[in-house]
């Protein structure tokens, strides 16, 4: 990997979407419910309070992400913490949400079309920012602007 301007920015600015490792201490559960894409307050919090986290994982993941009887599809749900996030000016976890959207199934101008709906109240950095979380996961996963994610992390893919 080149380590030019875009890169600098990539992990200044946009921070990174990271994977749990094989090694981590968070529960096979809390990484299938996340995609594998965690942040590292999951295993701060998990360090500092295991029960706490326990509760915390139920409400955030079992229950909000990844419940089994939820109305909505999750790259869905993961649109609208993306656009909150962005709105608010949280890059690195706006970062995390849109790789989540991408692995849950949602095609990259799907992710980029509902980014565009937030930056009607949030404005057009919402957008800037969002498109080049959008591209830089896009090209990490080897995806096509109109192609679905179909790999190992995938929701529906078989173990």
């Amino acid at each position: 990997m080149s380590s030019g301007i875009g890169d600098a920015f990539n992990r200044e600015i946009l921070g990174s979407a990271t994977a749990a490792t094989a090694d981590s201490e968070l529960p096979e559960d809390f990484k299938r419910e996340t995609l594998g894409v965690t942040h590292p307050g999951h295993e701060a919090v998990m360090a500092l309070d295991p029960d706490y986290f326990a509760a915390l994982k139920n409400y955030y993941s079992t229950w909000t992400i990844s419940r089994k009887d939820a109305a909505i599809p999750r790259s869905v749900m993961e649109f609208i913490i993306t656009g909150i996030l962005l709105t608010q000016g949280k890059m690195h976890g706006a970062r995390v949400h849109v790789r989540r959207a991408l692995l849950a199934g949602a095609t990259p101008r799907e992710l980029f079309q509902a980014i565009a709906v937030a930056g009607i109240p949030g404005g057009v950095p919402v957008i800037w920012h969002g498109a080049a979380m959008v591209k830089a996961e896009m090209d990490e996963l080897g995806l096509k602007v109109d192609e679905r994610y179909s790999g190992p992390e995938a929701p529906n893919a078989k173990d």
